[in-house]
């Protein structure tokens, strides 16, 4: 009897196991999932305008290798996680003036990506993405190859993935309508 009493409790033991490991990659998925939609533009359709620091780019003159040079340095992006709302102290992640980046859709949607400030122990960032009347902060990386030594035990804090993603967002009106130099 003791024995089919210790098969149940191992029985009821594996099983629970089995349904939380189940439910954390299940939840794991989810967030990944997210952190895709958050930044996959092509959901919302065709892009109709791009407004950059104030400047509006019309998007019917821009050279299209400009275009897509911009769009390929905006891919390098890329999501660690997303803040939940008891996490988030907006005083503490927005910068005074912060570079913005605005996308208009065909549908009317816009969503904005406003650059917050650099997470001082890595390579990490706070940004804001406005979309649908949602905000959502998150920390962010921007994925760019920089000089850096082995033996720079700094190389991790580095800022300048953050000064290059903050250059992407100030690209001048010109940029988009200039022939690029080979």
């Amino acid at each position: 009897m003791k024995n089919v009493y210790l098969l149940i409790i191992l029985i009821l033991t594996i099983t629970a196991a089995y349904f939380t490991v189940e439910r954390d990659e299940q939840d794991q998925a989810q967030e990944i999932k997210q952190k895709r939609e958050i930044l996959a533009l092509s959901s919302y359709g065709q892009v109709t305008g791009i407004k950059i620091s104030g400047a509006s780019i019309d998007l019917k003159k821009t050279k299209d290798e400009n275009l897509k040079l911009f769009y390929e340095e905006l891919q390098k992006l890329k999501v660690d996680r997303i803040l939940n709302n008891e996490e988030v102290k907006e005083e503490l992640l927005s910068l005074e003036n912060p570079p913005k980046l605005k996308f208009t859709f065909e549908n009317g949607k816009e969503v904005s990506f406003i650059l917050g400030q650099k997470i001082a122990i890595s390579q990490q960032f706070y940004m804001l993405v406005e979309s649908d009347k949602k905000k959502h902060w998150l920390i962010a990386r921007f994925e760019t190859a920089f000089p850096a030594d082995m033996k720079d035990k700094d190389r991790l804090r580095s800022s300048i993935p953050y000064q290059k993603f903050r250059e992407v967002l100030q690209t001048p009106e010109s940029f988009f309508y200039s022939e690029l130099k080979e």
